[in-house]
């Protein structure tokens, strides 16, 4: 059996075979450049304050779509944790930066993200925040940019700021809604498991 490829002669057919031992020797450059690109993190920083403390970088990781690594997601925290729950139920200040890494993320695949995690995080009721919800998608009116940084910072009796590039957009008020939006990357239905894990590491260093 031979089959012609481009280029060639029709009196000269390439084997079906040594096209096939190409092709096997190809593919392993082709996953290696897809694992470049998936595992490529950028690095955020060790520590962050928020609502006069100092927040310390817990864990965190890429979330991937399709080979490719659309943000880096961290969790910031008071002092080390490892549990989930015990983080959604805290009433104390916390964060979660999101640094874009690719330009394929626009305001729109973000917020249809964040909404789709939200659902997923109230277990089924996209209803339950749908005032907040509203809110969030309200502050987030710019587009985005590859190497942009938002910052959702939770405070005790204020609520979610949310922040672009350090500038405070707006605060959605709400401890339930901070365990829901918390959940997006922390609950028991996370938007990627494998960064889920990476976020509760516990690297944090308390003061």
């Amino acid at each position: 059996m031979s089959i012609f490829t481009p280029g060639t002669q029709s009196g000269n057919p390439v084997p079906a075979e040594a096209v096939m031992t190409t092709t096997r020797n190809f593919l392993p450059a082709i996953c290696l450049s897809l694992i470049a690109i998936s595992t490529a993190s950028a690095e955020l920083a060790p520590q962050m304050a928020a609502g006069g403390k100092v927040l310390r970088l817990n864990g965190s990781g890429g979330r991937t779509k399709t080979f490719v690594q659309v943000y880096e997601g961290g969790l910031y925290l008071l002092k080390p944790a490892t549990d989930a729950k015990t983080v959604l139920e805290s009433d104390e200040v916390m964060a979660v930066r999101i640094k874009v890494t690719s330009g394929f993320v626009s305001r729109t695949s973000l917020l249809s993200s964040l909404k789709e995690g939200l659902a997923q995080s109230s277990r089924g009721r996209p209803d339950a925040f749908a005032r907040e919800t509203g809110q969030l998608q309200q502050l987030l009116q710019f587009e985005i940019r590859k190497n942009d940084i938002y910052d959702f910072v939770y405070v005790p009796s204020e609520g979610l700021n949310v922040l672009k590039d350090g500038k405070n957009l707006g605060v959605i008020p709400g401890l339930e809604f901070k365990k829901a939006f918390f959940g997006i990357w922390l609950s028991d239905s996370p938007v990627d498991s494998d960064l889920r894990k990476k976020m509760l590491a516990g690297r944090a260093i308390a003061e």
